[in-house]
């Protein structure tokens, strides 16, 4: 086995009493600041929303948009605590905005053709963008609209049109590339995306903005992730509880899960004091959090069993001591790899995976912790308060 340091005899646990209370500060402030947030911070994951990515393509000579001019732009129409992210990809960098409560997204384009084949059904036929002559389109900025072939007479049309549920309806004769007359039957759309569009295209004139995906969850779906992402945590304790009752003792499972609710409730806590939004990838970093200390905990239970069956004669404490030290060695490789891994994440891993670097970096150092001054002293106290010698089961094992 690697050995990083040599050997220590470090007395961890006669501090125990200090770091627990210490603990239990810890995870006092993070309910408080929870409180005072109003509970976590759920992302649109879990109250639902919009999800949407845009691409803006700037003119020659002019800045390119940035997340903070984007961010204005939603305020300017009233949708406050938006979040807008660089996502960069191969193809180039785009902006991820993310919007709460703006579930209910009907596209302006879609309600205009729904309306048409309602009113007359095949008589009509959609004309691509690319086939349309890009003359005289500028004037149908921040107008979402849908160009057709039809033999209905513009009067129906603008009959029909002004039903859409859409602000300033039109209607305006075109010609496509190969000389075809066609009409564009445009106006603009009252969802929350299509107000944001045409406030980005009046703020910022001769920007082209293309937005590239959206993507919606309600908030019934919403709660029900919320709820999943709770049983899933629970589970896992429960599950933990049972294999560590087999491998070794029903208190070593009790410990190792009064350990793992220890490092989510200070990880959770941190988050808050941050204002880090709860997403899935957050619980995601949870759950691997939970399975990262588990793993660390049960090294050290091992040794420790190893240890109670070789030095009869010694105090549960001293045993408990001695396997940290042996483990010790262990630990600082393969935690130190770890945070080493996620804080360069949390740094250079760009704003879309900040949440779940940012948790994993807490988890690591907390996971670490809890190992050595939470669930192994949970063994001593449980021993000096019962009497109940744990030792007597392993050793018949």
């Amino acid at each position: 086995m690697m050995h990083l340091i040599g050997k220590t005899n470090i007395d961890f646990q006669s501090k125990r009493h200090f770091w627990m209370t210490l603990s239990g500060l810890c995870i006092l402030a993070g309910i408080v600041s929870l409180i005072l947030h109003g509970g976590p911070n759920y992302s649109i994951d879990f109250t639902g929303g919009l999800s949407i990515i845009l691409r803006s393509h700037a003119p020659q000579g002019k800045p390119e948009i940035t997340e903070e001019m984007v961010r204005n732009s939603l305020d300017q129409i009233g949708i406050t605590g938006s979040e807008v992210k660089t996502s960069r990809s191969p193809e180039g960098e785009d902006l991820l905005v993310r919007i709460k409560g703006e579930s209910r997204f009907r596209p302006p384009e879609a309600l205009i053709r729904n309306k048409l084949d309602e009113k007359f059904s095949t008589a009509w036929q959609v004309v691509p963008d690319e086939q349309l002559d890009p003359e005289g389109l500028d004037e149908l900025s921040g107008f979402s609209y849908v160009a057709v072939k039809t033999a209905v007479s513009q009067a129906e049309l603008k009959s029909t049109l002004d039903e859409v549920e859409i602000d300033n309806p039109r209607i305006i004769p075109h010609k496509t590339q190969t000389g075809e007359d066609v009409l564009i039957l445009a106006g603009e759309g009252r969802d929350p995306v299509s107000k944001w569009r045409n406030q980005l295209n009046r703020e910022y004139t001769g920007y082209r903005f293309e937005i590239r995906s959206i993507e919606m969850v309600g908030p019934r779906i919403g709660a029900e992730l919320r709820t999943n992402a709770v049983l899933a945590l629970i589970a896992s304790w429960v599950l933990i509880i049972i294999y560590l009752w087999w491998r070794f003792d029903l208190v070593f499972g009790i410990a190792a899960v009064v350990a793992l609710v220890h490092d989510v409730m200070i990880t959770l806590g941190v988050l808050s004091f941050f204002n880090y939004e709860i997403s899935m990838t957050v619980v995601g970093a949870l759950l691997t959090l939970i399975g990262y200390s588990v793993n660390d905990t049960i090294v050290v239970f091992d040794r420790i069993r190893e240890n109670i069956r070789r030095y009869r004669e010694r105090s549960l404490k001293e045993i408990i001591n001695e396997s940290i030290n042996q483990t010790l060695s262990r630990t600082i490789i393969t935690n130190g790899t770890v945070f080493i891994v996620v804080t360069v994440l949390f740094l250079f891993g760009g704003d879309v995976l900040r949440g779940f670097a940012f948790a994993m970096v807490i988890g690591s150092i907390v996971g670490t912790y809890s190992s050595v001054y939470i669930a192994s002293p949970i063994l001593i106290d449980y021993v000096e308060k019962t009497g109940r010698q744990i030792a007597q089961r392993i050793k018949k094992q």
